[in-house]
């Protein structure tokens, strides 16, 4: 592998067409895989850089990819498709020497939803587990209830930490490409800058700029000119409405953990996010909330349904299917998963915290219609992350007006 560039650029700041311009100027030359969240994000770069898109009705979409890769044509996929490649995949890139551009950071690194039972079964008797922690499946064939976490350990991404099952990227995935770039914002509070620390790779911080021919990778790091968020993100400020996450873990995973959907504190978070998307008097298509998933109808209407065609989730990433709503509600206290923050201190590689917290929620907070410069309010109840946002539009320098991305 020659080189990593963290595209490290605010939302907006034409991260993807700077991407798209350099994949059709070097395509005669260089072979890509360029992965992004979401499919309408696959299907754009295919017709505009020609590309192949993995799946059709014969044959899976994993070897549909090797198939492309095979064959050496540059291919747009999934996130999700991309962090299954497994070794066969990984000497494919290898071999015909392939360029990678990720769209947003991916999931390096995440804590699986399993049983203490079904933990203990999967590693004792269907896989072993080496003395580094990575687990291997033992039954080439086996196919069952278990078949997706023999896909990870496969693409050689599973890992036992304790009593924690783990989905950790394969590194020699990236070692095999030529070159990669990774499009971000606040590449410093994200779980890639701790993956990149831990296993050891040299990368280097650029940004973007514009030409008379549109947006281009920079090789300096990004200098957007200012702009005044104040004038765009109106904060709800009322001390009623924010008084349920006056302390700093209200709105935590933890936080709601304890309380269900009766609980005094949930009454009272629901009660505010219903008031909030009514002052704003305008319709439901104007709004989008988000919370943990798991806890979603804690805040949904359990007789009407309310609210819950505007669920947008967290992790919202490179997507423009949101950019009319102007009413947002960010229900969330966002904190490092405890399991992740501990595999990475292993190699004395640590998380800030706040920064991760607040590049969370700017990602999502950028998918309403703030990305086209257009005024949003919002309601965000954690005085945690309110005051994270506030200190951000009041140190940040912002950029141009009308960029897309």
């Amino acid at each position: 592998m020659s080189s990593i560039k963290i595209v490290d650029a605010k939302m907006g700041r034409g991260k993807s067409s700077a991407a798209i311009r350099y994949m059709n100027q070097t395509k005669n030359n260089k072979r890509f895989l360029y992965v992004t969240p979401y499919l309408d994000e696959v299907d754009r770069v295919c017709e505009q850089c020609g590309f192949d898109q993995p799946g059709n009705d014969h044959t899976t979409k994993s070897a549909e990819l090797k198939l492309s890769l095979k064959e050496g044509r540059s291919v747009a996929a999934t996130h999700s498709l991309f962090c299954l490649m497994d070794k066969e995949a990984i000497e494919l890139v290898r071999d015909k020497q392939y360029s990678l551009i990720v769209d947003e950071s991916i999931r390096v690194i995440e804590r699986l939803n399993i049983t203490t039972k079904d933990l203990e079964f999967v590693t004792s008797t269907l896989a072993s587990v080496d003395e580094s922690g990575y687990v291997h499946w033992e039954d080439p064939g086996y196919v069952g209830r278990f078949s997706d976490y023999k896909k990870i350990a496969d693409a050689g991404s599973l890992f036992r930490l304790d009593s924690v099952l783990m989905n950790i990227l394969n590194p020699e995935l990236l070692r095999a490409f030529d070159e990669v770039f990774i499009l971000t914002y606040l590449f410093e509070g994200q779980y890639p800058k701790a993956y990149l620390d831990f296993f050891e790779f040299d990368y280097q911080i650029i940004g973007v700029e514009k030409d008379e021919l549109g947006y281009r990778f920079s090789d300096k790091p990004d200098a957007p000119p200012s702009l005044d968020y104040s004038k765009l993100i109106h904060i709800v400020e009322n001390k009623r409405m924010n008084a349920i996450g006056k302390n700093d873990h209200a709105l935590s995973k933890g936080w709601y953990s304890k309380r269900s959907y009766g609980h005094e504190d949930i009454k009272a978070l629901r009660n505010g996010m219903r008031n909030f998307f009514r002052s704003s008097g305008e319709s439901s298509d104007s709004r989008m909330w988000t919370c943990f998933k798991r806890d979603m109808d804690k805040l949904i209407d359990a007789k009407t349904g309310r609210f819950r065609k505007n669920f947008v989730q967290t992790g919202a990433r490179a997507t423009n299917k949101y950019r009319n709503r102007t009413n947002a509600a960010y229900m969330v206290n966002r904190f490092v998963d405890p399991s992740i923050m501990k595999f990475f201190r292993k190699n004395g590689v640590t998380i800030d915290q706040d920064a991760f917290a607040l590049s969370e929620m700017l990602q999502w907070i950028w998918r309403s219609a703030i990305r086209d410069d257009k005024p949003i309010s919002l309601y965000v109840p954690s005085k945690r992350m309110r005051d994270l946002l506030t200190d951000w539009i009041n140190n940040e320098k912002g950029f141009e007006k009308n960029e897309q991305k």
